[in-house]
């Protein structure tokens, strides 16, 4: 196993810019693999609404790296895992 990498941004940037516009997330993103973990502390580190979760959701699917979030709100759950969603679940 290798040892972990860490990527830390400027704290004034994180509000600024659009996360996949930071220059520490396209460094990250140039540096990951398939199948690498990005570790966040929490959410609101890396994204501040609901458009940023998705823009970022779409790029760590399409380069298949696993974001688990180890405090906060959505620590629970792992947002990078994708589940069939059964047809009898939702009426059209």
């Amino acid at each position: 196993m290798e040892d972990p990498v860490f990527f830390e941004e400027d704290p004034g940037t994180s509000g600024r810019l659009h996360p996949l516009q930071r220059p520490e997330s396209n460094e990250l993103l140039t540096y990951a693999r398939p199948g690498d973990s990005v570790h966040i502390s929490e959410m609101f580190r890396l994204v501040r609404g609901n458009q940023h979760i998705l823009d970022v959701l779409d790029v760590f699917h399409r380069d298949r790296l696993a974001l688990p979030i180890h405090d906060g709100a959505f620590s629970a759950m792992h947002p990078t895992v994708r589940h069939p969603v059964p047809a009898s679940c939702c009426p059209p």
